[in-house]
């Protein structure tokens, strides 16, 4: 396990692009009205049209943090420590037009907000929700992590006890790293 600060530092000795946040407001007083938007550069609710409007104070945000700066540093372990929240970094690219942009990652993300039950019968899958993921993620085969993971490197969250976990796929595995 690692503390949130010395996480942070990891990331901004290493990061090329700052990171994205999942935000679950459903575990946010006063919904998506208490998001911080000032440390995003893009902020977009994973539902759309009329969903988008109807469950925006419960739904899912995907942000993209302005910097890696002291100040949004605090935002996001905050929203980590109230784990309403997954912080979110890509794969890293050697060339340009293999880069992720945050439409893509929107879109991507957007698959999984349905999933079918065994009678056929669509259901709202919650996976931003980092009290569930880790559970979720571990009962995935080599090919659903894959497709779940995509261009993500690593998805972390904050414990109870407030230690950041690290997720991540591994020789086809799911790996939890602290």
């Amino acid at each position: 396990m690692t503390t949130f600060a010395n996480f942070w530092l990891g990331l901004k000795q290493n990061a090329q692009a700052a990171p994205y946040l999942l935000i679950d407001c459903a575990g946010i007083e006063g919904g998506e009205a208490r998001i911080p938007k000032s440390v995003f550069v893009e902020l977009e609710c994973l539902f759309t049209g009329d969903l988008a409007d109807e469950l925006a104070d419960v739904g899912p945000y995907l942000g993209r943090l302005t910097t890696l700066s002291d100040e949004v540093g605090a935002v996001v372990k905050d929203l980590l420590d109230r784990q309403v929240a997954l912080l979110v970094t890509l794969q890293d690219t050697v060339r340009p037009e293999d880069e992720v942009s945050f439409g893509q990652l929107h879109r991507h993300f957007r698959k999984f907000n349905v999933v079918y039950g065994p009678d056929g019968a669509p259901l709202f899958f919650r996976y931003y929700d980092p009290r569930v993921l880790p559970d979720v993620l571990g009962v995935l085969d080599e090919k659903q992590l894959k497709a779940f993971f995509g261009p993500i490197d690593n998805l972390a969250y904050a414990e109870q006890n407030g230690q950041i976990m690290s997720l991540r796929v591994q020789a086809g595995e799911l790996a939890t790293l602290g």
